[in-house]
């Protein structure tokens, strides 16, 4: 990709760092030329050469790239041998080949998330040679260049049944009410609202994350129609993908689960982080699509709308 020389004239520097152009957005924080020879005034976007991501090639160099690995690995048993290179040509595979989990909440565990206990927590556990098992119902798959994928599937709660709600005053429990009122049955206003911290061509407002791009989709969520949010950004030491999957419904039964992707500045680049999403997001996509919490024959915990 073609560069653009920029020749700060300003010392120190006031711009708050050194970022991707990858995307073909840089925020400029200071007085610059470009290429010698245009002025451009503080706080603008300049357009730079954008990239063609072609998809499916990357997601083949991770095919070859894993496959290489299974097999010039030691693998003893034949058929654990056979399904690991069919998983590494195809990630969906992970999902034929992975395992089923349900987990039935405790009364503890019920009462944080407003069930009644005996509600039972489904997903499938993607088989190992692709993801290991971390904290809770969590999964992480790291590359051989790098790069780490975290799955989690985890915020599920009926918000008006929660024990912790049931302990505040009537007014603590009106205002919580009109918090989430708007977003009832709404996901894609909820998710909206949630990217609004992320601007494009921007820090964020602790200075912390600069972000190159957002995107809304819509998913199938634990069985139903939700949204995905997707924000590209980096901070000092890390390039990041971070799909965020979201479902309201107008009980207030909402589910929050997410794909990171992420990696060392120093090590990786954006074009192989999309790589590595565009070889797996098909895999934790439907993982998170075919999750589920059914209620015990007792339902859910009493409303505070009742």
């Amino acid at each position: 990709m073609k560069k653009i020389i920029i020749i700060l004239l300003i010392v120190p520097m006031i711009s708050s760092g050194q970022y991707s152009s990858y995307y073909g957005v840089v925020d400029v924080n200071a007085n610059v030329t470009v290429d010698k020879n245009v002025n451009i005034n503080k706080n603008v976007n300049v357009n730079q050469t954008v990239t063609s991501i072609d998809y499916g090639a990357l997601a083949q160099a991770n095919a070859t790239r894993e496959r290489n690995r299974i097999e010039s690995s030691k693998i003893a048993n034949a058929r654990e041998r056979e399904a690991m290179i069919a998983i590494a040509e195809n990630p969906m595979k992970a999902f034929d080949y992975g395992t089923d989990n349900r987990a039935i909440l405790d009364k503890e565990q019920a009462e944080s998330r407003g069930f009644k206990k005996g509600a039972v927590w489904y997903h499938k556990v993607p088989h190992k040679s692709l993801f290991t098992r971390t904290k809770g119902y969590n999964y992480r798959n790291t590359s051989e260049d790098g790069i780490i994928v975290e799955l989690e599937l985890g915020n599920i709660s009926f918000l008006f049944g929660r024990k912790e709600v049931w302990g505040m005053s009537k007014a603590e429990r009106n205002s919580y009410y009109n918090d989430w009122k708007p977003y009832l049955g709404n996901t894609e206003k909820m998710i909206k609202d949630q990217l609004k911290d992320l601007k494009v061509g921007e820090l964020t407002d602790d200075g912390k994350y600069f972000t190159h791009k957002t995107d809304i989709n819509k998913a199938k969520v634990y069985g139903r129609d939700g949204f995905v949010s997707t924000g590209v950004y980096e901070d000092d030491y890390e390039y990041v993908i971070k799909d965020n999957f979201s479902l309201i419904l107008d009980n207030g039964f909402v589910v929050q689960a997410g794909v990171r992707y992420r990696g060392d500045k120093d090590e990786i680049t954006f074009e192989l982080l999309e790589g590595r999403r565009a070889y797996l997001k098909r895999l934790c996509n439907h993982i998170i699509a075919t999750a589920s919490l059914t209620p015990s024959k007792k339902g859910f915990n009493k409303s505070i709308l009742d």
